[in-house]
């Protein structure tokens, strides 16, 4: 699937991210970087807990990333990790392996529109 820059971001919510910065940027930086600490640690245990089936903890895990990425404006990822979640929640494990690997896709196209804004 094709993504515009418009369905990974929510721009509303990078601009007031920015609007926090001081004059450097340095603030909409960290909070990225932060971001892009965590993700790895997340992503790999949404894997891990769905190679084992794991749905309460998948749901918990995919719900944090859902959060992560809400907070810097990654809408399309955080789309993805919440129907992940609400699929674990209710039992549902069919189609969670495509999601996932969806994610990472998506994570490396947020990345790169992010870089444009």
């Amino acid at each position: 699937m094709e993504y515009t820059r418009e369905d990974l971001l929510d721009l509303s919510i990078i601009q007031g991210l920015k609007e926090m910065n001081d004059d450097d940027n340095d603030f909409f930086k960290e909070i990225l970087d932060l971001y892009n600490e965590q993700y790895p640690d997340l992503y790999n245990k949404i894997v891990q807990t769905a190679k084992n089936n794991e749905l309460d903890s998948l749901s918990k895990y995919a719900h944090a990333l859902k959060g992560a990425s809400l907070n810097i404006g990654a809408k399309e990822l955080a789309g993805i990790c919440k129907t992940i979640e609400l699929n674990s929640k209710n039992g549902i494990s069919e189609g969670n392996q495509e999601l996932i690997l969806k994610i990472q896709q998506v994570y490396q196209l947020t990345l790169d529109a992010m870089k444009s804004v």
